[in-house]
């Protein structure tokens, strides 16, 4: 597991931008609504109502398949009832548990294969290629690129890329440098790279994104 988190959307409700991060949600809403959103490549605009409380469980890249016991792949850009993941016994304990701040029983047991962790975190932190960490694991590109489709549900490219533009998150949040600078830390070609992948990721050309993150 990766985080857990909880977010109130107060007397006027709001709307979250959701930018790709890599992970995927297990996510309770305090009226018992319980869905599964899968690692995405695309921003999601979610409305949340008025007074909306919600609690969820973010997986590490690499835990999806493992924990679920399904080809990942499967998914990859979806939002599902949690039913649809489980079987509707455990689905409904993982739910409460869930809510209650307990790791839910249902993905505990998991065992994520040492190289797709391995080869996530690579990528993650930049620095290094594809082609590079398959050669460190000495399997195939191809090979490597089935292990991420079963166990992240996404591909080593996709991974490698949600990395760079979370580490543009990341020093943007806590530094204060330019766009240019940004761009060149966290592994952009420039700054024009850099502008096409936050607004193809995120929705918003890199400074209106900083300033919403910001509050201003």
């Amino acid at each position: 597991m990766r985080c857990w988190w909880e977010q109130r959307a107060g007397a006027d409700g709001r709307v979250q931008r959701v930018v790709p991060d890599g992970c995927s949600d297990l996510v309770v809403f305090d009226d018992g609504e319980a869905i599964f959103v899968g690692p995405a490549l695309d921003v999601a605009l979610v409305p949340l109502p008025p007074g909306a409380h919600l609690r969820g469980l973010r997986l590490r890249t690499e835990a999806l398949g493992p924990v679920l016991r399904l080809p990942a792949h499967e998914l990859a850009g979806a939002t599902v009832p949690v039913s649809e993941v489980l079987p509707e016994r455990l689905a409904r304990l993982a739910v409460e548990q869930v809510w209650e701040g307990v790791l839910p029983e249902p993905l505990r047991k998991s065992s994520a294969d040492p190289r797709v962790t391995h080869a996530v975190r690579r990528l993650w932190s930049g620095g290094t290629t594809v082609a590079a960490v398959a050669d460190e694991l000495g399997v195939a590109d191809r090979h490597l690129r089935r292990l991420f489709l079963d166990h992240t549900g996404m591909t080593p490219k996709a991974v490698h890329r949600v990395g760079r533009f979370q580490r543009f998150l990341h020093a943007a949040d806590t530094t204060r440098v330019s766009l240019a600078d940004l761009a060149a830390d966290a592994g952009f070609a420039d700054q024009a790279h850099l502008a096409r992948e936050v607004r193809a990721l995120a929705g918003l050309p890199p400074r209106d994104l900083l300033r919403e993150r910001r509050g201003d």
